[in-house]
């Protein structure tokens, strides 16, 4: 039989911010987990000290066939913390969880920031791009960071200049509640001076935020064109819906040809990075002529076959292939295995193309076909007739649930 697990918040560390009603339950525990700041403040029957997570998480189920433990994490573990960890990893635990204050309250309670509107996000070792930085606060009044010493207010600060965000006000708090505390406020320009303390945590507030507009989408007759092949305007639009693209996202566009959906997604993505992959000369020249038509400075060429040039590339959250080479199976196979869920969509008009899809795609999460029969009217003498274009087979999926 397992016994309970108490998952508590210890807020900053001292003793005023731990909750009277997660202390009690901490004290029933027969054994407390918990880094030694705050291991001070319980009166515990057993304790071990936090180590790795990973470990942590490992013997956790073996632990709790022993006794009945407790869990210590700072801030609120129901946010960027344990919670939804241990939750998704053993469901079948009995937990009971104490939320704790958080350091965003906290640096809130500072400034005189409240929260009804705000965004929150970590980039306190979390994969967070200076996009999603930019376009996030550009679209919330208030936003708040969780913050480290190597991705902290210089950071932030950084990303609003690389998307000329301007009037913006920036509030950094450190060591919050200590004697030490340290609380600024100012300019994001004013801070590039400073280094980032270690036991951080910030917030943007933007006076003039406002959702980021997609743009419509682009005839054909809109693109510089040349004899490489290019997806056709209707095709385009279910790709494009099919992406699920965010205005931050990393995009690849492998077998990207004349770079339509590359133009599009980039035009879509302005926060985000979009890398055109293209072997063929003739598609690389009318592919640098487009990017620099469109003006699309977030869009990375990228010359040379798919299944060589994706170990450079940084992880995508959206990948269209419209072309392998014959390389289709050793392309899925590394994309398969990134280390995060991607939305990936393939496009396929060969039957051989479409019969080696499937078996490759259909174990995936979220598979859908889809066949795409467009027709468009052409004159004929004094009729009009539909001329039917080759029949596209769209594959989309996720990669991991």
């Amino acid at each position: 039989m397992q016994h309970e697990l108490i998952l508590a918040g210890g807020g900053s560390g001292m003793e005023d911010y731990l909750l009277p009603a997660a202390k009690q339950a901490l004290e029933s525990a027969d054994c407390i987990i918990a880094s030694e700041r705050f291991l001070k403040l319980v009166d515990a029957k057993k304790t071990k000290r936090m180590g790795c997570i990973s470990d942590l998480l490992d013997h956790l189920p073996h632990w709790l066939e022993e006794e009945s433990l407790g869990i210590v994490v700072s801030g609120d573990p129901l946010l960027y913390s344990l919670c939804r960890t241990i939750r998704t990893r053993y469901p079948e635990l009995s937990l009971r969880v104490f939320p704790g204050v958080g350091s965003l309250q906290l640096l809130g309670a500072a400034f005189g920031l409240t929260m009804e509107d705000a965004a929150i996000l970590s980039i306190h070792g979390r994969d967070c791009s200076a996009g999603k930085i930019a376009c996030t606060v550009a679209e919330h009044s208030v936003t708040f960071f969780f913050c480290s010493r190597t991705q902290g207010p210089n950071e932030i600060a950084a990303a609003l200049a690389a998307y000329h965000l301007e009037g913006m006000e920036l509030f950094v708090g450190a060591d919050l509640t200590y004697p030490e505390q340290m609380l600024w406020h100012g300019k994001p320009e004013e801070w590039t001076e400073r280094e980032n303390p270690a036991l951080c945590v910030a917030a943007v507030k933007n006076p003039s935020s406002k959702p980021v507009l997609r743009p419509a989408l682009l005839p054909d007759s809109a693109f510089l064109r040349n004899a490489s092949p290019m997806t056709k305007e209707e095709v385009r639009a279910v790709i494009l819906s099919k992406l699920r693209l965010q205005p931050d996202a990393v995009v690849w566009d492998l077998g990207a040809g004349t770079g339509s959906i590359s133009i599009e997604c980039a035009r879509m993505c302005p926060y985000g990075q979009v890398y055109a992959v293209e072997y063929k000369e003739t598609a690389l020249e009318i592919l640098e002529k487009n990017k620099a038509y469109f003006q699309t400075e977030h869009l990375t060429i990228v010359p040379g076959r798919a299944e060589e040039q994706l170990k450079n590339l940084p992880v995508p959250d959206c990948i269209f292939i419209g072309g392998s080479g014959g390389a289709m199976a050793e392309i899925l196979k590394t994309i398969c295995a990134l280390p995060k869920k991607i939305r990936l969509v393939v496009s396929a008009v060969t039957l051989e193309t479409q019969a080696e899809l499937y078996p490759l795609l259909e174990q995936l999460p979220a598979f859908e076909v889809v066949q795409i029969a467009v027709s468009c009217g052409k004159q004929v003498g004094s009729y009009r007739v539909l001329d039917s274009n080759h029949p596209v087979m769209l594959f989309s999926c996720e990669t991991r649930e």
